[in-house]
């Protein structure tokens, strides 16, 4: 965690602020050069990783869109031959199966977004390794200024601001524990009527899509 805190610090370039916190400056600004490296090849897997299962995400889409043109032409046979419970089923098959074609296409809205901020990021640490190679010598200079600064610092100042730190951590993970015990009560009472409501709500759809179909075939044959 203190690993990513500082490359985090030393790409969003507040450079004194990081320099004030290092024990042995110099050490550490090689140091976090060599994680800011290390971060590159971690975020350009990850990036590779994301693009991959887009890929394997947009296969799916195609492989569920070919298998709901397939019910919808069974349902249509099955209402054409009067086998209404058929199509009823058939009906059933692609209404779940494009409420789980909603969810692969948010899906690889969120892939997508997720891939693009992944190469912002890889812009970002590429630059900002340019950046601090170029001028390491320079930093580090300022690193030993930045000692001498800390040596005189009362000793009270780090104390009171970690304790103010970790105050409002706890107070943030009890309104959040809180808050997920709310939302568990809230959600208990509404999920019973919610389903029949739901499953009422299904049914109805599937009875209005078979009357369609039916109608639909009735026009044909006048």
């Amino acid at each position: 965690m203190n690993t990513f805190r500082r490359i985090s610090d030393i790409v969003s370039s507040n450079v004194n602020s990081v320099l004030d916190r290092m024990e042995d400056p110099e050490k550490m600004i090689d140091l976090s050069i060599r994680e800011l490296e290390d971060a590159i090849l971690r975020l350009k897997s990850d990036l590779r990783l994301k693009k991959n299962e887009t890929e394997v995400n947009n296969n799916i889409i195609i492989s569920m869109k070919d298998s709901i043109a397939r019910w919808d032409e069974r349902a249509l046979l099955a209402a054409e031959k009067g086998e209404d419970e058929m199509a009823r089923e058939a009906l059933r098959e692609k209404r779940a199966l494009k409420e789980r074609l909603k969810s692969a296409e948010e899906s690889r809205l969120i892939l997508e977004q997720s891939a693009k901020a992944g190469e912002e990021s890889i812009r970002e640490a590429e630059q900002k390794l340019k950046e601090m190679s170029a001028t390491s010598a320079s930093l580090k200079a300022r690193a030993k200024i930045a000692k001498d600064r800390i040596a005189l610092s009362k000793a009270g100042c780090e104390k009171k601001n970690l304790d103010s730190v970790r105050r409002a951590e706890e107070i943030r993970a009890r309104i959040e524990r809180w808050e997920s015990i709310a939302d568990a009560n809230s959600l208990e009472g509404e999920s019973k009527t919610g389903m029949n409501f739901e499953e009422m709500e299904r049914e109805d759809d599937i009875e209005k899509e078979l009357k369609k179909l039916k109608e639909s075939i009735t026009a044909l044959e006048k």
